[in-house]
């Protein structure tokens, strides 16, 4: 079975629809120093220690804590499964979708030639 880590888990959020993925594990949770980011850092670096290609993360709380674990992530496994919420018609679930590592330098490289494309055009 998979798991589900979750960025920033707070108890203020129902995250029993992301129990269809797999079970919960928190990488943080509650307010949390993010000021500290080295210290964050090994934490998140811990908590994802046990993690596989097949597990999912969870988005919740603080984006500098979301940032740091996906770039861990990306960097432990090459690709993400992520949970995305959804609120729709009064239901809440989760929806799942994956990136790659290649995937994002690949756009990242197309990007670029587009800039680059427009810089030769605004010359001419």
């Amino acid at each position: 079975m998979s798991v589900v880590f979750i960025t920033n888990m707070h108890s203020d959020h129902d995250y029993l629809p992301a129990t269809e993925f797999g079970a919960l594990r928190p990488i943080t949770s509650g307010n949390y120093p993010i000021f500290k980011t080295q210290r964050l850092l090994e934490e998140i670096c811990d908590a994802l220690h046990d993690s596989t290609e097949s597990d999912f993360l969870l988005f919740s709380g603080s984006s500098t804590i979301a940032g740091l674990a996906l770039s861990v992530w990306l960097g432990m496994h090459g690709r993400v499964n992520l949970l995305m919420f959804e609120r729709r018609a009064g239901r809440q679930n989760y929806v799942a979708r994956t990136l790659t590592q290649r995937e994002i330098l690949q756009a990242v490289e197309e990007a670029r030639s587009r800039r680059e494309a427009a810089r030769e055009s605004n010359k001419a």
